[in-house]
């Protein structure tokens, strides 16, 4: 590529200076010769062999002597190309850089390319260009900086720059390589010769022009042009800033810079030059100080003096000291830089104060123009621009709630303007600082705040730097096995001391608690900076405290603010960490005053007079400052019912997110100094309280004071979402400060412990409101009320009870992070000792406010528990629990102690016991079955909620409406002394009774037992009993587990009566026989079987149920009837003797007797399934028999009670009893007997059941059931009584109730199934039996009908599915007893034929049908089914005839029913033809089975005729005109000729048209010729006449409409019979006897077509235009004349 460029630039140079310049012509040939001659294999092979011909570039360099603009600009650029490839011949790079020199005054291409060359001829020609050379090269671009282009002089002055630092590069490599590189001349050091080698030569010629220039000399080695001073001082800064190392470690450098570079750098300080000669001396003398300070410490003194000078307003305009503050927040970000400027001048005598002054300084800056800066007497937010107002406060937020350690970041700096009240960043910052405004030539309008925030950032700087290099060190890094000189333990220490106490630890305490000293740090490398930091925080702390002391009440934004309250925080950390107690404590004192508001400050505010419902709020807070429920509460509350405010809420302080954030800040500093800040915890907590008393006492709604505007409600919001912030990130903080005790050393421990304790002791505060200050040693700095002179608040009762909670709450706090402390160590060196006495007396002091007596419990109760958690050995169990159970005795005891003539007991002191007993409750829960002692304790404790003992032993009346000697012995109804106090023992009981009844002594669990009795008989707490229950359960399975129940009858052998039982039962329990104290236990559940509360008593009775279930394996024979005799009887008993009371007295509600109902409903349910248990396991059942009989009294007596729901109850009992016996032979036939009698007495009881008006469907499913349950037992001697027992069956359909929400039209009724599957199951065979059944089926086919037509206005059940489901039965019973005669002679069948008949004849009448089939439907099938085989039957039966004419009769009307249809116009088409194919389809079933039979002679002749003429009625198609039908009855074919006027109208055929052509087929069927037996001539005769009068119809309407009509076709309908009705009877022959001759005609089979003739010849006569009508009637009239012989 590089040798085609050459090539065709050496053809422009030949064919351009053809004519001009020979010399250069033939130069550029032989170059261009010599270029073709090169074999062009790479480009490095190119180069090598170009630099090796030094007559190549002569035309290159011929054209640049020319001064022609394009030979010199093809010149330049093929020079440069060849620089570049490293293909200039060494030896003439001289006359290379003459002709690039010769050629700047060209044109600005040619100037721009010389530029592009010379960086590549010192890159690729480092050991050639050198003095001379390097001289050269360099003027050649200075030269060209000053070009009027300006594009060039700025490339030139960037190129200068870049070539002055490749010969600063060239002495790094030059360096590295030194001992290789011999020296070439000497030059001046600090005070003699010193050799150096060719680079550092160079470079010291160059750096030593460079300051002659701006010195105002003239340079040695380089003939510069005029160079601008501003690019010389750019030039060096580039040299300082790029290769400082070179500076530092040459002499030569560094000696330059001491007597050129520094002076002129002072006297430029000094005098007044213009804004750029100033801004880039600074630069320069920012980066000396940062880099090399070390080596000219005098002349840095001097300067950092006139920059502290430079500060004085009077002494410099606003820019210039903008920048020294500029080059002083350089320096102070810099920690070591600091320190060595502190150690190098303000630490030595004679030296100026450099640090010191500059601090001073910015004390001087910060009060200069205090109404700039917003001073005031608190800090507050400056008012400007509102466009990013909101961005502010939303980052300002965001980090006080992000950052936990350190508060506040870096301070943005934002471009603003305009003159504006307060720092800020909108407006005190500019985008750009001072220092990097190079380009300008003026300096840049500042906004007047803008020094303010450099001297803020400044500070900010100083501390930064500060804390980042003493934290470091504070941080322990000795070996682990080591001890520390505190006396802390190390882990492994701490595990030893844990094993020989023999008490396991939940937590160490680390030995590295207590940060490092930096001063002890002797043989740390850094020790000297150590020293020069403590001794820089001791003498400067006063000037940066009174600097931040004057910002803190200035106005600032957040940012600013933020950085402040870091800066202070940091610069107390390191004074902390340095063990510097009076800085420390100043400016711990200085955060605190700035956690308050200010109006705290200075005004004698009283606490406000809230009203007496918002008073007990200011208590209401039991976790005090800093938790969810009190700090939240404050910013929540701002945006709270804002229109409710009181004139005197203006007054009351309340903090403020600044506040806030100081308080955080105080509270981070805490947590970093903690073990180191001895007496300074009071400073701590004293703001903490006064911070706690400011929120009390603020309304909701002070914090905000809306004026009803927009703008104010979205302030406010984000007001409140600031708050919000703050709050969540001072409670963290808060947090972590307890937190961080845990690892802190006893010593350190005990003396937080005390100074909090020490708060809670005011002296007579509750008589004077008025509290003494304590004596604890601390900084005097908060007083009065240990914070008088931070707030100067008036105190009162409420105010000592806030600080009261506030203590509290910290001492709760502080246990409960170090429990385990107090419990590994002895109670005097942990604190537990103190701990304890504080609270007990705090809480037992009924003349302190409620709210701290029960905060003090609470903080007791809270730490027993949490010590309870703690792992423990086995031998120091027993101390750890004595320790917290002592606790909670004394805390209970001391309650007790108070003098309460009247025994009453105030709600606090409930309260405080309550709070006791849920500690109780925690401890059991945590040891549980490790509890090695004092049960008896723990009982009594939970007994003593109760207000009197109630012995179980003692009898007396049952609790309830019971007046028999039968009703058990039941306790009495116990009162307990708050139902929160039984609440709380409860707990402690469902704890023993769930998991720890293990741990429980035998000869206490009689006292568990009745303890639970009581708790199941108190009457305040329904679900308190209902668990109780529920644990006598867990007591039973626990002590079945340890006892023998077999051995239950020989401790009872020797007593019988139920009393005496009881009374052994209950003693032998006492002395902790497990036997009786399982049996306890059931009687215990069977007493409550009878409380008043409905689900206490069935919960008892199911857990009586599960009980026995459980443990049915382990009871023999004789336990079991003991049990039964005992718990089960008497618990029927009791409740049957409830039962009859409450129906005896008048004030029993219904719902009273509804729920006692279902308690004796789930009685009897648990008497069932326990019976069917013991007849499943217990193999000795002898003794059942009798306990059964003695079960039915029961029954009789509940009968007698007259309700519906114990009737359900005790058949259910029978049906589970009855069921469970698999056998007939397993129950005696006398019992069974018994049994069936009690059944059937239950409707004796009629007259009773109206008098309670009870739903009788469940009870009437289980008479069924139980019917079903007997029967299945019962022998056929029982058949005897069926009739009467179905008969009841029948009476609970007909008598049935309506089943709310339920319809039975679809499926049956649960009471009509069973008694549907009782008919059913029941066997037929016995004698008469078969009839009744078909009678009562028969009648519940009707029911439907039957009912509604009995009583029309009832409501009740419909019946329509059970109609449907007894026509099956029917069916199936008929079918199987078809062949007895009884049941045709006793009219079973004819009734059953009459039911069937009754849908049919029903049917579109009849609207309750429900799903398919319909009724009749239904009805019609089962008919079929029972005509098909009962009429072969019939006919062979020796039967009366009247009995078969009333069969018969019901089946001529069952099939005038099918064909007939009474059809509404609301019926579809669809269902219209479904059920006319269906009744068609029967029909033709039915006329199978029924038409030779009734020809018979035992048919009489009127039921024939009315069976034919129902075939014709329903095969009319078009209903004839009035009086056209003559009487059926009489004389059917009178007037037969008689012909109706005639009419156009066009009629509407039947519905039902194809049953009608059905029926009409039939006839014609019967009439037709068949076998010629008797039977087929009776119906053709009986059918003749009716067939004749059906065929005359449609030929008489067509004689008398043909004429009117014309040419206009018959209607279809009419058509399509007219010709169905000839067609039929041409093909009719007709039965010879059935049509009597026409008088004067013979005939054989067309005896019909005589009859009709006349009406025939006169059809013919008015069809003649009819062609097809025509012609059927021509044939018919042929028929007649073929008869006729015609």
């Amino acid at each position: 590529m590089t040798a085609q460029i050459l090539a065709s630039e050496l053809g422009n140079l030949i064919q351009d200076s053809r004519r001009k310049n020979t010399e250069l012509r033939n130069a550029a040939e032989k170059s261009l010769q010599d270029l073709k001659a090169l074999p062009v294999t790479s480009e490095a092979q190119l180069a090598a062999d170009l630099s090796r011909r030094p007559y190549f570039i002569s035309p290159f360099i011929i054209a640049c002597g020319t001064q022609n603009a394009k030979f010199a600009s093809t010149g330049v650029f093929c020079l440069q190309r060849l620089a570049v490839s490293r293909a200039l011949p060494r030896e003439r790079l001289t006359e290379v850089l003459e002709a690039l020199r010769d050629c700047v005054a060209l044109s600005h291409d040619v100037q721009l390319k010389i530029l592009q060359a010379l960086p590549s001829i010192i890159q690729n020609y480092p050991a050639e260009v050198r003095g001379d050379l390097l001289s050269t090269t360099l003027q050649t671009c200075s030269a060209l900086q000053n070009a009027k282009n300006f594009a060039v002089s700025n490339t030139a002055a960037a190129t200068l720059q870049q070539l002055v630092i490749s010969v600063f590069d060239r002495v790094v490599s030059e360096d590295e390589k030194s001992l290789e590189v011999p020296t070439v001349a000497e030059v001046r050091g600090d005070g003699d010769n010193i050799p150096v080698r060719p680079a550092a030569h160079d470079a010291y010629k160059v750096f030593n022009d460079l300051n002659l220039l701006i010195t105002g000399e003239k340079p040695v080695f380089i003939r510069f042009s005029s160079l601008p001073l501003t690019s010389t001082l750019e030039l060096i800064e580039a040299v300082l800033a790029n290769h400082g190392r070179i500076i530092s470690t040459h002499v030569e450098q560094a000696q330059i810079v001491r007597t050129l570079l520094m002076p002129m750098i002072i006297r430029s300080l000094s005098d007044k030059l213009s804004f750029p000669i100033t801004l880039r001396v600074i630069r320069i003398l920012y980066l000396l100080i940062r880099n090399h300070l070390s080596i000219m410490p005098a002349e840095c003194e001097i300067a950092l003096g006139l920059l502290n000078h430079m500060l004085d307003p009077e002494a410099s305009p606003l820019w210039k000291r903008a920048l020294c503050l500029e080059v002083f927040r350089g320096i102070y970000s810099d920690s070591r830089l600091i320190l060595e400027i502190y150690g190098q001048f303000d630490e030595q005598e004679g030296k100026r104060c450099i640090f010191g002054d500059n601090l001073a300084a910015f004390v001087r800056l910060a009060t200069e123009k205090p109404a700039i800066i917003g001073l005031g007497q608190q800090s507050s937010v400056p008012l400007g621009r509102a466009d990013g107002k909101d961005n502010a406060s939303e980052q300002a937020v965001a980090e006080a709630g992000a950052l936990a350690g350190v508060i506040g970041g870096p301070v943005a700096e934002t471009n603003g303007g305009g003159n504006f009240i307060g720092i800020s960043t909108q407006w005190s910052t500019i985008k750009t600082p001072c220092m990097e405004h190079l380009d300008k030539s003026e300096a840049p309008s500042l906004p007047e705040t803008y020094v303010y925030s450099l001297v803020l950032t400044c500070i900010t700087n100083v501390s930064e730097s500060l804390a980042k290099f003493t934290l470091p060190l504070t941080v322990h890094h000795e070996n682990k096995g080591r001890r520390s000189k505190t006396g802390e333990l190390t882990k492994s220490d701490i595990e030893t001391t844990s094993r020989n106490q023999q008490l396991l630890r939940t937590q160490s305490y680390r030995r590295k608690t207590i940060p490092v000293n930096p001063i002890t740090l002797t043989d740390h490398s850094a020790h000297s900076y150590i020293q020069t930091t403590s001794t820089l925080v001791t003498e400067c702390w006063p000037p940066v405290l009174a600097t931040c002391s004057t910002f803190l009440n200035a106005t600032l934004d957040n940012d600013y603010y933020r950085a402040l309250v870091r800066a202070i925080q940091k610069f107390t950390q390191v004074a902390g960490l340095l063990r510097l107690s009076t800085p420390r404590d100043a400016f711990l004192t200085t955060l605190a005053k700035a956690a308050v508001p200010a109006s705290m400050l200075l005004a004698n505010v009283s606490s406000p007079k809230t009203p007496p419902t918002e008073h007990s709020a200011v208590f209401s807070n039991t976790k005090g400052l800093l938790s969810v429920d009190s700090l939240v509460s404050q910013a929540s509350s701002f945006s709270l019912d804002k229109s409710r405010r009181t004139s005197h809420e203006v007054s009351v302080p309340s903090l403020g997110p600044r506040n806030l954030l100081c308080l955080r800040a105080l509270l981070n500093l805490a947590i970093a100094l903690g073990p180191t800040l001895q007496s300074a915890w009071s400073i701590i907590f004293e703001t903490l309280q006064v911070a706690d008393l400011i929120m009390a006492m603020s309304n909701p709604q002070s914090g905000l004071r809306t004026l009803g505007g927009s703008s104010n409600r979205v302030e406010a919001d984000s007001t409140s979402e600031k708050l919000e912030a703050e709050t969540s990130a001072v409670q963290a903080a808060a947090r972590r400060l307890f937190e961080s005790t845990v690892d802190y050393p006893n010593e350190s421990f005990v003396e937080l412990l005390e100074a909090l304790c020490a708060l809670l002791r005011p002296g007579s505060a509750s008589e004077s409101g008025q509290r003494t200050p304590i004596t604890v040693a601390r900084p005097q700095i908060l007083h009065q009320r240990r914070m008088g002179s931070v707030s100067g608040v008036s105190l009162n009762t409420e105010s000592n009870a806030r600080d009261s909670m506030f203590a509290l709450n910290k001492i709760g706090e502080l246990a409960a992070l170090n429990e385990a402390r107090l419990a590994q160590y002895n109670p005097d060196e942990s604190g537990w000792d103190t701990f304890v006495t504080e609270l007990v007396r705090y809480s037992s002091n009924d003349r302190k406010p409620a709210a701290t007596r029960l905060l003090a419990t609470d903080v007791l109760s809270r730490t027993v528990k949490e010590m309870a958690e703690l792992s423990m050995a086995d031998d120091q169990r027993s101390v750890i629990q004595n320790r917290i159970l002592s606790a909670l005795q004394t805390q209970i005891a001391s309650l007790h102690n108070i003098d309460n003539d009247d025994d009453m007991y105030s709600d606090t002191d409930i309260r405080i016991h309550q709070i006791a007993l849920e500690a109780l409750k925690n401890v059991i829960e945590q040891c549980g079955e490790s509890l090695v002692a004092g049960w008896d304790s723990v009982f009594d404790s939970l007994l003593s909620v109760f207000t009197t003992p109630d012995p179980l032993a003692e009898a007396q009346e049952p609790n309830g409406p019971l007046g028999s000697q039968r009703a058990a012995h039941i306790p009495k109804s116990v009162e307990v002394i708050s139902k929160q106090l039984a609440r709380a023992a409860f707990g402690s009981v469902q704890l023993v009774c769930s998991d720890f009844l293990a741990a429980v002594p035998d000869t206490s669990l009689s006292t568990l037992l009745e303890l639970l009795l009581k708790f199941c008989r108190q009457q305040d707490d329904l679900n308190m009993s209902l668990t109780a229950i529920t644990f006598f359960w867990n007591v039973s399975d626990f002590l079945q587990s340890r006892s023998d129940l077999s051995m239950l009858p020989n401790i009872l052998s020797s007593t019988q009566q139920p009393e005496e039982v009881r009374q052994t039962i209950q003693l032998e329990s006492q002395k902790g026989t497990m036997p009786t104290l399982w049996l306890q236990v059931l009687i215990n559940l069977s007493a409550v079987t009878i409380d008043r509360r409905a689900e206490l008593r069935n919960s008892a009775v199911q857990t009586i149920q599960r009980i026995f279930q459980n443990y049915v394996d382990q009871l023999t024979s004789a336990t079991w009837m003991l049990c039964l005799r005992v718990v089960l009887f008497g618990m029927v008993e009791a409740n049957l003797v409830v039962q009859s009371s409450i129906r005896r007295e008048s004030g029993a509600s219904s719902s009273e007797i509804t729920l006692w109902n279902e308690t004796t409903k789930t009685i009897l349910s648990t008497v069932t399934i326990l019976i069917s248990l013991c007849m499943d396991k217990v193999e000795d059942t002898t003794g059942l028999d009798d306990a059964w009989l003695h079960l039915l009294n029961y029954f009789r007596e509940f009968f007698r009670c007259g309700s519906h729901a114990l009737g359900s109850s005790v058949f259910a009992t029978m049906v589970g009893v009855l069921s469970r016996i698999e056998s007939p032979r397993s129950i005696e036939p006398s019992t069974l007997a018994k049994t069936a009698a009690v059944w059937r007495e239950y409707f004796g009881h009629r007259d009773a059941w109206r008098k309670y008006a009870e739903p009788n469907q469940e009870a009437f499913v289980a008479y069924a059931e139980a019917f079903k349950a007997i029967y299945r037992l019962s022998e056929p001697s029982l058949d005897v009584e069926l009739p009467s027992m179905l008969s009841n069956l029948e009476s609970c359909i007909v008598d049935s109730d309506e089943i709310a929400y339920s319809s039975d039209i679809d499926h049956m009724t649960p009471l009509q199934a069973q008694i549907v599957e009782c008919v059913s199951t029941v066997r037929s065979g016995s004698a008469g039996l078969p009839t009744f059944l078909m009678q009562m089926l028969a009648r519940l086919s009707v029911l439907p009908y039957t009912s509604l037509a009995k009583e029309p206005e009832k409501r009740g059940p419909t019946f329509v599915a059970l109609s449907k489901q007894s026509m099956d039965l029917l069916q199936t019973i008929s079918i199987r007893h078809i062949q007895e005669e009884d049941i045709y002679s006793s009219g079973a069948f004819h009734s059953a034929l009459n039911s069937l008949a009754t849908p049919i004849q029903q049917k579109y009448i009849w609207q309750r049908e429900g799903k398919p089939p319909t009724m009749w439907q239904k009805s019609t099938t089962t008919v079929l089914a029972m005509l098909g085989s009962g009429l072969a039957h019939i006919k062979s039966k020796d039967m009366k005839s009247e009995a078969i004419q009333s069969i018969w009769a019901e089946v001529v009307k069952i099939a005038s029913g099918i064909i007939g249809a009474r059809v509404p116009l609301s019926t579809s088409f669809s269902t219209l033809k479904n059920d006319e194919a269906f009744d068609i389809e029967a029909f033709l079933k039915l006329r199978k089975l029924i038409t030779l039979p009734l020809g018979s002679t035992a048919v009489s002749d009127t039921l024939r005729r009315t069976y034919t003429r129902n075939l014709f009625e329903t095969s009319v198609i078009h209903q004839p005109a009035l009086g056209e039908i003559p009487d059926l009855t009489s004389a059917p074919l009178e007037d037969v000729y008689r012909v109706r006027y005639g009419q156009t109208i066009d009629p509407e055929p039947s519905v039902r048209s194809e049953m009608a052509y059905a029926c009409l087929s039939e006839l014609i069927s019967l009439v037709s010729v068949q076998d010629g037996s008797a039977e087929r001539i009776r119906l053709a005769q009986a059918a003749a006449p009716y067939l004749i009068l059906r065929a005359a119809l449609p030929l008489r309407a067509y004689i008398a409409d043909r004429p009117l009509r014309g040419r206009m076709p018959a209607p279809k309908s009419q058509r399509k019979e007219m010709v169905f009705v000839l067609v039929a009877l041409g093909k009719l022959k007709s039965e010879p006897q059935a049509i009597p001759d026409a008088p004067g005609v013979t005939s054989t089979h067309k005896k019909h077509l005589h009859r009709l003739y006349p009406l025939l010849v006169k059809a013919t006569k008015v069809a003649r235009n009819d062609v097809e009508v025509f012609e059927h009637l021509i044939n018919l009239t042929d028929m007649v004349g073929e008869e006729f012989g015609l």
